[in-house]
């Protein structure tokens, strides 16, 4: 029964399309295909017989299905008889479902039976706890049993120690073994050292095995090289495989090239994983659609709604975005919400947004409290605002400190923009011309 199991189990494996070799436990068959749903049956009877394999490989058809309850009964009949990856998959159940403690006492059965996989996991369980002797205990004997992430996971764990040698020993060793991971974190090693030439074959290498992380940082490599070309396929790759920051830089290129609906796409991407830069520069893609509204076709209702745009600032202001920030305060100043607008200002200026901590001083004029003003508008000033500059100026010009205006009004001459230098330059002549009088 389990033989017939194995053998429809294969069949169905193939009439999908993945004919890799047959790797026990962790092949996927399709759900609901004629031979699956047959092999699950034979997987049954044999496992009800005492077939502890079958009761593995049935326990791992429930589990992938979200039947864990029954799963976990079946890798339990299975462990008990003593199949080590039975007790491994057992221990995993345990620890998703909150249980570490008893993960830990199976993950320790199926180890000390030579399963790889549970000796990483108790590794790292060991590692978070802080005891790294035991962890690389365990990870040195998952390598001992032919686990190639023993060798990757020595290498974080001497690297979060510092010991850097070690590290890139123990990553040479799995990336040699074809680990694209310890490949990926072994040229972030070589690059970190300055070794340029010896990083970029094994970011290749990786990224040639899948790596999406290896693809992105591949792309890193020649964007600073110059070659941009070649960056964007590396990042086009990334991205493809759901790389955020990969997406995030492809909607970039998009945009520099002029190519609008190719940006939006990407920017959407990489916004929709958490990117908040991508996020504020898709709000200004739309922002920049959107056809201006003269004032009276601006009812209450249409000054309530919420544009796609503003929301995609939100989330971004949200994530600490300043250029976001500053904009939803704009946006909130223009509906009229001055206690919301003057929020996300101070949220900026608070984070180093000069603009943020110019529009926070014009609010806090407007409402009459010129003094709190002066406070934003002398931050935004030195941080090279020139219109906060030139606020100042006019503001000790009124008090009658005209040697103080004149400072200002100089610095305003110096920092610009042109109209503001204009402006800037003849209260400077008058308040000079006032103090030599």
């Amino acid at each position: 029964a389990y033989r017939l199991a194995r053998a429809l189990d294969r069949r169905a494996a193939v009439g999908e399309g993945e004919t890799g070799p047959d790797n026990g436990v962790d092949t996927e068959t399709p759900a609901g295909a004629p031979e699956a749903d047959e092999a699950e049956q034979w997987y049954r009877q044999a496992a009800a017989r005492g077939h502890r394999r079958a009761a593995l490989h049935l326990g791992a058809i429930l589990e992938r299905r979200g039947e864990l309850r029954e799963a976990g009964r079946w890798y339990l009949t299975s462990a008990k008889d003593g199949e080590a990856r039975a007790a491994c998959a057992l221990g995993f159940l345990l620890r998703d479902a909150g249980d570490t403690e008893s993960a830990a006492v199976w993950w320790l059965r199926a180890a000390q039976d030579g399963d790889g996989n549970a000796a990483n996991a108790l590794g790292a369980l060991h590692a978070e706890r802080g005891e790294t002797q035991t962890a690389e205990r365990w990870y040195r004997a998952a390598m001992d049993a032919g686990d190639d992430n023993g060798a990757y996971n020595l290498g974080l764990l001497c690297a979060e120690q510092g010991r850097t040698a070690q590290a890139e020993q123990w990553y040479r060793r799995a990336a040699y073994a074809g680990h694209r991971e310890a490949a990926n974190a072994l040229a972030i090693l070589l690059l970190q050292v300055g070794d340029t030439s010896g990083a970029e074959p094994w970011f290749s290498k990786a990224a040639e095995a899948g790596s999406v992380d290896a693809a992105f940082n591949l792309g890193i490599l020649y964007a600073g090289r110059g070659e941009e070309r070649v960056a964007l396929r590396c990042y086009e790759q990334a991205a493809a495989a759901g790389h955020t920051e990969a997406a995030l830089q492809v909607g970039i290129a998009r945009l520099r090239e002029g190519d609008e609906a190719a940006a939006e796409r990407h920017l959407r991407c990489a916004a929709g994983g958490g990117s908040a830069e991508a996020a504020y520069r898709l709000a200004a893609v739309l922002d920049a659609r959107r056809p201006a509204v003269s004032e009276h076709e601006l009812g209450e209702s249409s000054l309530n709604v919420k544009t796609e745009c503003e929301e995609w600032y939100e989330r971004a202001a949200s994530q600490g975005h300043r250029r976001a920030q500053v904009r939803v305060g704009m946006l909130a100043a223009a509906r009229g919400d001055v206690v919301e607008a003057a929020r996300w200002y101070r949220a900026a200026a608070e984070a180093g947004s000069r603009n943020g901590a110019f529009n926070l001083g014009l609010l806090l004029a407007r409402e009459g409290s010129e003094p709190e003003a002066a406070v934003w508008w002398e931050r935004a000033a030195d941080a090279g605002h020139g219109r906060a500059a030139l606020r100042l100026a006019l503001v000790y010009a009124r008090r009658g400190e005209l040697a103080e205006g004149q400072r200002w009004a100089d610095r305003a001459v110096a920092l610009g923009p042109a109209e503001v230098t204009e402006r800037a330059g003849r209260l400077r002549d008058a308040l000079r011309e006032e103090l030599s009088a």
